[in-house]
């Protein structure tokens, strides 16, 4: 009895690996949807200004020009942009409070301009600075809230600092920026950005440090928060043979994109390890998930070119999560009960056999060796393993596209993406593969007793990752 029983506990190990994932694994970066904010208060004897800057990623920049470019020719001049940023500068001081002693201080915009710099895959991010400044006392203790973008992900970092005879005495915020005003993050906060938006600070006359933006730390980067895949992105603007090649690499980034977290290995890999797939389930399984990522990728696309007035397309994750796992909880729950099901009618009917036989077989096990397969991939259940494990777009792939319209390279583009779907879609069915060889290595050394076992293992599973994927989205939202 002890072989089979390590046999059962190193097959539930294979199965316990494969659909267990950190719960930080499961989102993707969304580096390209951030908008960054940054606000440098400094105080000076009868006034504070604050230095505020807005730094816009790939797609929030792709949803603004079309306010830009207020006369719809495609070619944003020096006017636009003043225009846009005198606009711009007007509604971002509207969603800023600043008191002192409880006070309201009426601010100005002093100044107000917005750049263009380069980004991933020939598209633009967007830099806007902004000068406030008003009247306060010579003491005192103010108070400060940014709800600007509110509703957006990305970096927010408040600083405060005194200058030319006053001192900050208490501050909940530092004095020094340690992204450089949104210049130079650094790399290892990359991955949890800063979030802070208000500051409250007690400031009096005094001598102290002069105020300063740039960082006092170090191991900073130009890099943005959570921006990977800037390689893949980059081969939008390949002209001429390198086309070919670049083809070659999106399948290439697709499938290193498929080994990440996430898009349905953990579902695939324990739904066919229960269900007896074979290798043309692992295949359609792997097909239909890239088919799935690909359409969410082409779906948000259109949505992001369409409704850019009042739409923050990062905010479509939490929710496609939280529908994936429930998609996932579904499936699973109900191949849980249809295997439970099973599993007790073949045991009540080998108890039966063995009444009946009586002593004719006495001690002989009846399913020694013998496996039983559970129910094939239904059209049903691969509708919902390709939805559960593919409808979470690639942020980079969104990027590649809005990249390939704006350069009027749309086929290209396309084709970009379909060979990096190709890739993913192998690495997938390669996983499957794996899986199954896995399984039949194991299983075939096990009693049927046992090995009746593992459908119901990997169907609970499947639930629990389900309930995982479900609760992360919830919390998300």
């Amino acid at each position: 009895m002890r072989r089979p029983l390590r046999l059962a506990l190193l097959l539930s190990g294979v199965v316990a690996a494969v659909l267990s994932s950190p719960a930080s694994a499961i989102a993707h970066p969304l580096g390209n949807f951030t908008v960054n904010r940054y606000a440098g208060i400094e105080l000076a004897p009868g006034q504070v200004r604050i230095e505020y800057v807005l730094d816009m990623a790939e797609i929030p920049t792709v949803q603004v020009r079309p306010a830009i470019d207020t006369d719809a020719d495609g070619t944003i001049t020096d006017p636009e942009r003043s225009g846009w940023a005198a606009r711009t500068g007007l509604g971002l001081l509207a969603n800023l409070t600043l008191t002192v002693d409880g006070r309201a201080v009426a601010l100005d915009v002093v100044s107000s301009s917005m750049r263009f710099r380069p980004g991933q895959g020939g598209l633009d991010i967007l830099r806007l600075e902004a000068t406030f400044a008003g009247p306060v006392g010579d003491s005192g203790e103010l108070a400060f809230a940014d709800a600007n973008f509110a509703d957006r992900i990305g970096w927010s970092e408040v600083t405060a600092a005194g200058t030319d005879g006053t001192v900050v005495a208490r501050s909940s915020v530092p004095a020094r920026s340690v992204s450089n005003a949104l210049l130079s993050y650094p790399q290892d906060l990359l991955a949890s950005p800063l979030d802070v938006h208000e500051a409250a600070l007690l400031f009096r006359p005094g001598t102290g440090a002069p105020a300063a933006t740039a960082a006092a730390g170090v191991g900073a980067t130009a890099s943005r928060p959570d921006v990977t895949g800037g390689a893949f992105a980059g081969l939008v603007g390949r002209t001429g043979p390198f086309m070919l090649v670049a083809l070659v690499l999106a399948f290439g980034f697709g499938a290193l994109h498929a080994m990440g977290p996430g898009h349905g290995k953990t579902l695939m890999a324990g739904y066919l390890i229960g269900a007896g797939g074979r290798a043309r389930h692992a295949i359609a399984v792997g097909g239909s998930v890239a088919v799935m990522h690909t359409a969410s990728v082409l779906a948000l696309g259109f949505v992001v070119l369409t409704v850019t007035e009042v739409f923050a397309p990062e905010r479509v994750y939490p929710w496609l999560g939280l529908l994936s796992g429930l998609i996932a909880v579904a499936l699973g729950a109900s191949l849980l009960v249809a295997r439970l099901g099973s599993w007790g009618r073949r045991h009540a009917a080998g108890d039966r056999h063995h009444v009946h036989h009586g002593d004719d077989h006495r001690g002989e096990p009846h399913d020694l060796g013998h496996v039983h397969p559970a129910e094939p991939l239904s059209r049903r259940s691969l509708t919902a393993l390709a939805v559960a494990g593919g409808m979470l777009p690639s942020p980079t792939a969104l990027v590649v596209l809005l990249a390939a319209v704006a350069l009027d390279r749309l086929a290209y583009g396309l084709a970009l993406i379909g060979a990096f779907s190709v890739g993913l879609a192998t690495a997938l069915v390669v996983v499957g593969l794996v899986a199954l060889r896995a399984r039949d290595a194991v299983a075939g050394r096990m009693s049927g007793r046992t090995a009746r076992l593992v459908p119901v293992l990997s169907a609970a599973s499947i639930v629990l990752l389900g309930m995982v994927l479900t609760l992360r989205g919830f919390l998300q939202i």
